[in-house]
């Protein structure tokens, strides 16, 4: 590979939805696969380790235990699916190279926009590697976080450009369908596609909407600094008695 050594961890399932979670309860099982890869003219083998969890599981299973030392960069991706918005909250793309980010790594998750569930992978891949070569160019730092998402390559013939873009904090619109009701229980189900609302025209879904690549630098950190400035020189009332 042009960047150097690719060591593949990822989960032995398909985790959509999955978020940031961490596997607690159980062990986690690490198996040897290998990957096929067509190339020009010809397919390259690599060899890949899967894991029975999820996938911040993997980073951080790979960094903790099955690395020698830390690898200079973390990859996630390419995910079926745009994580653009709010969606990075239940992204497992963008949780694993969060988790990447919080051990102290450089980490991009890449997710390519899909068309009734399909995505062209071939080309997203293409586009993606140049997208990391300009980041590269530019720099990336210990802990830093970065998400990048590809239009919908279907409806666009190639992408405009790229655009760095705020996250979008817009509303998730989406509908549940009751699909089944027994005696104990109800069950419900997500009905149809779920859309992502309108919160101005300089955040990444608009962009990615419009045929845009979306750079998103994100944090692992949370803190509402405004407020925790409010809150610092607070004065509260004296604890109640220990009864």
């Amino acid at each position: 590979m042009d960047l150097g050594e690719v060591i593949i961890v990822a989960p032995d399932s398909v985790q959509s939805g999955a978020g940031h979670g961490i596997t607690v309860h159980h062990p986690l099982t690490v198996s040897e696969v290998d990957v096929s890869l067509p190339t020009e003219g010809h397919a390259t083998t690599l060899r890949g380790l899967s894991v029975d969890g999820r996938p911040a599981d993997c980073v951080r299973l790979a960094v903790k235990a099955l690395l020698d030392e830390p690898p200079d960069l973390v990859l996630s991706g390419i995910n079926r699916g745009s994580n653009d918005g709010i969606c990075v909250f239940y992204s497992g793309t963008v949780a694993a190279a969060a988790e990447a980010a919080i051990l102290g790594l450089p980490a991009v998750a890449f997710s390519a926009k899909a068309a009734n569930g399909e995505v062209d992978f071939a080309r997203a891949a293409r586009l993606c590697r140049w997208v990391l070569g300009g980041l590269l160019d530019i720099g990336l730092r210990q802990n830093e976080l970065l998400n990048v998402n590809i239009p919908d390559l279907h409806n666009v013939a190639w992408p405009i450009g790229v655009q760095v873009a705020r996250q979008s904090t817009a509303e998730l619109r989406d509908n549940y369908r009751l699909a089944k009701t027994t005696t104990n229980c109800r069950i419900y189900e997500v009905a149809g596609e779920y859309e992502l609302g309108f919160d101005g025209h300089d955040v990444d879904s608009i962009a990615l909407a419009e045929g845009y690549i979306t750079v998103t630098p994100l944090r692992v950190d949370m803190t509402n600094h405004s407020r925790l400035n409010e809150w610092l020189g607070r004065d509260w009332p004296d604890l109640p008695p220990n009864e």
